[in-house]
């Protein structure tokens, strides 16, 4: 149900995954999201290594703007990795996997619980301490070290002349005390790697992508229609979702105005 609820709220950025519809059946619950076909970030980054300032620039700031329409609905994605961010075929990022989201984080409030993949974890999480949005920001520091070093862990002397201002908001980002990690304290928009960045060009996907991707070779085969009959079918050996369990999908099934408008839908 977080998952169902971030995907539809995720439609009022262009940085986020967008949840189509979602329904059920006395077998199963379904969502059914955007087709990304451009694989995702991680792959980006095996085939590209190491990513000029300008490259991880570009990149940076449309996950900025991801992660702050999150934040602003209260939401924490927990779980910010290459793996979980896909890429369009216009070259553009979409922030994805909201299975581990927690809702209604908002100012002060915090919460707890272990969730998240080793190696982008913030200090707090891993000591199980109470956490708050903060944790998201730790998770783009080390996604940008990443993008610029071709490796998780932060080290001064990957860093040269030429990514100097990566290295100073990289060190911002993976600040230990999430009081004065950068995102949650200072703007991070106003840094100085960002200066270049107009902001109002990002966010209305006017800025050129620095590389123009091709479609994964596992999807140049073509799109299958949609058959919930065989979908069931495959269920069948498994006992229908109970009546108590059923109840806790009041409120599933939603349809987004953007599939509404599409010019023809899949087949069920």
């Amino acid at each position: 149900m977080v998952e169902r609820r971030v995907l539809q709220l995720a439609s009022g950025s262009p940085f986020l995954l967008h949840g189509q519809f979602a329904f059920q059946t006395k077998d199963l619950v379904l969502l059914g999201m955007e087709y990304i076909n451009c694989g995702d970030f991680d792959e980006l980054l095996q085939r590209k290594g190491c990513l000029d300032s300008p490259c991880a620039r570009f990149y940076a700031a449309e996950l900025v703007c991801g992660i702050q329409h999150l934040h602003a609905k209260g939401i924490v994605h927990r779980d910010l990795k290459p793996d979980n961010i896909l890429v369009t075929s216009a070259g553009h990022l979409k922030i994805a996997d909201f299975g581990l989201a927690l809702e209604d984080i908002y100012g002060d409030r915090t919460a707890s619980g272990y969730a998240g993949t080793p190696g982008f974890m913030a200090p707090e999480m891993l000591s199980g301490e109470e956490y708050n949005a903060a944790i998201d920001w730790y998770a783009l520091g080390i996604i940008l070290n990443i993008m610029v070093t071709s490796r998780s862990k932060y080290h001064r002397g990957r860093f040269n002349a030429s990514n100097i201002e990566a290295k100073n908001i990289i060190k911002k980002l993976l600040r230990e005390d999430p009081t004065t990690r950068l995102g949650v304290h200072g703007d991070i928009r106003a840094q100085r790697f960002f200066q270049h960045i107009n902001w109002d060009l990002v966010e209305a996907l006017r800025m050129r992508p620095p590389h123009i991707p091709v479609p994964s070779n596992n999807i140049r085969r073509g799109s299958r229609p949609f058959n919930l009959k065989r979908m069931e079918a495959a269920e069948a050996h498994h006992s229908a979702i109970s009546a108590d369990h059923q109840a806790l999908f009041t409120g599933f099934s939603f349809v987004s105005t953007n599939w509404k408008t599409l010019d023809s839908t899949p087949a069920l």
